[in-house]
């Protein structure tokens, strides 16, 4: 049951964890992943401390590098990592500038928010009262509070133009299944993948015993017996117990949406179900049914 020890913090990977938040509103740091993964086991954990109390459990065993075979510490597996992809993932919000480490840019930051700036030449934000150099600056650090950036494959919202470039990266599948060819954003989706294959189980329910190859799914199923529904919709107030129930089922109720058409009569439904009700009125199981029919949109 080892795996399911010091499962606080772990999240679904659509869930914003609150130290990005803080982070982002007192120093304009770069919104990192949105949850914070063990780079060892595939773990993922709300905040970073959590995550850096689990890796003690690592602490004597190497992990060997795929690219260059040193042996690495596991709480340094990550940045040694960025050395060979050149990732620079926290990236100055002020001036845009990219760096390999939180720290560094943080030591950074100093520079645009340093308190010997004197008050005739400096620029305040009036919504945080950070200080800053040139107007360019703070009219760059604005945006860190209105995030104007979406990103079209899942919606996620940034404060610059670059920081939601480096996140669509992040969607570009690199990591290939050598059985079925499947390919994924990251290693350790990949081996959580390849469980599927082995048959491989590891994360258990303690309420039921039903075992899951991924902690995230382990965590998304334990709601069943706890009742937990963290997703809310602004429209009407309904719970849900997952984010993709709320965003692509249930907003179609308030939007109008019906991208489920019927090509015999061209009747349009907001849920796939509803469509394969209405088929059998045609009594027709040869008829093909499809999405995203343009006049369906409402």
């Amino acid at each position: 049951m080892e795996n399911l020890e010091n499962t606080q913090g772990a999240v679904e990977h659509t869930k914003t964890h609150e130290c990005e938040e803080n982070l982002e509103n007192t120093q304009g740091a770069v919104e990192h992943t949105k949850t914070h993964e063990c780079e060892v086991c595939t773990k993922v954990f709300l905040r970073r401390k959590y995550l850096t109390k689990h890796m003690k459990r690592h602490l004597g065993k190497k992990i060997t590098c795929k690219i260059c075979a040193k042996g690495i510490a596991p709480e340094t597996y990550t940045k040694h990592l960025r050395i060979h992809s050149g990732e620079k993932p926290y990236t100055c919000d002020m001036c845009g500038r990219t760096f390999h480490e939180f720290g560094n840019l943080k030591m950074h930051i100093s520079v645009h928010t340093s308190s010997k700036l004197g008050t005739e030449n400096s620029y305040r934000c009036e919504r945080c009262d950070s200080v800053f150099a040139t107007k360019k600056h703070l009219r760059r650090h604005i945006d860190v509070h209105d995030k104007p950036y979406q990103c079209d494959f899942c919606g996620k919202q940034f404060s610059a133009g670059h920081r939601l470039n480096l996140h669509r990266k992040g969607h570009e599948n690199k990591y290939k299944c050598e059985v079925c060819d499947k390919a994924f954003a990251t290693s350790s989706r990949l081996n959580i993948h390849v469980m599927t294959h082995t048959g491989e189980k590891p994360f258990r329910c303690r309420t039921c015993g039903k075992s899951f190859c991924a902690m995230l799914n382990l965590h998304i199923h334990e709601r069943i017996h706890t009742g937990e529904k963290p997703y809310k919709c602004e429209v009407c107030g309904k719970s849900f117990n997952r984010k993709d129930n709320l965003l692509y089922k249930h907003m179609k109720i308030h939007t109008g949406e019906k991208p489920y058409f019927c090509k015999v009569c061209n009747k349009c439904f907001n849920r796939s179900e509803n469509l394969k009700t209405h088929m059998k009125v045609h009594q027709d199981k040869n008829i093909s049914t499809s999405i995203l029919f343009p006049e369906c949109i409402a």
